[in-house]
């Protein structure tokens, strides 16, 4: 399912060219970020259609959090192996329950439960990149 043009340029999404600019050719991850460009030109490029958010696109270009590349069951470990590093910096059972990645057997909820749990605790950032690419198998 296409990204819906209605809901704009997410700035935490990966992007990609639509339509080719300068240097950039199409379907070509466009990494800003790390090229330090300031977000107004890339909200200008996004408005403009010259850029895109594809899910298709960063399972091939292994960007983003590949969320929608796991089978349930992937998720499920990914889900024991981030709660396993929430259990080594929470002090008690009570504090770990208030702050563990939840779980759901359901795939669209797990991968939202995930991402929340991602938004609200950016301390775990790279070890979720760690552990994605080792469900992954990479």
């Amino acid at each position: 399912m296409p990204h819906p043009i209605y809901l704009g340029w997410q700035v935490d999404w990966p992007l990609f060219v639509k339509v080719p600019f300068g240097d950039w050719k199409r379907f070509q991850h466009y990494n800003w970020i790390d090229r330090d460009i300031a977000p107004e030109r890339v909200a200008s490029l996004y408005a403009s259609g010259f850029l895109h958010h594809n899910k298709a696109l960063e399972g091939d270009n292994k960007v983003g959090d590949r969320l929608n590349e796991m089978t349930i069951d992937q998720l499920d470990t990914l889900v024991n192996l981030i709660n396993a590093k929430v259990k080594d910096y929470t002090n008690s059972v009570k504090e770990f329950n208030d702050r563990r990645c939840k779980k759901s057997r359901i795939l669209d909820k797990q991968r939202g439960l995930i991402r929340r749990f991602l938004y609200s605790n950016s301390w775990i950032t790279n070890d979720f990149y760690k552990y994605r690419d080792q469900v992954l198998g990479e």
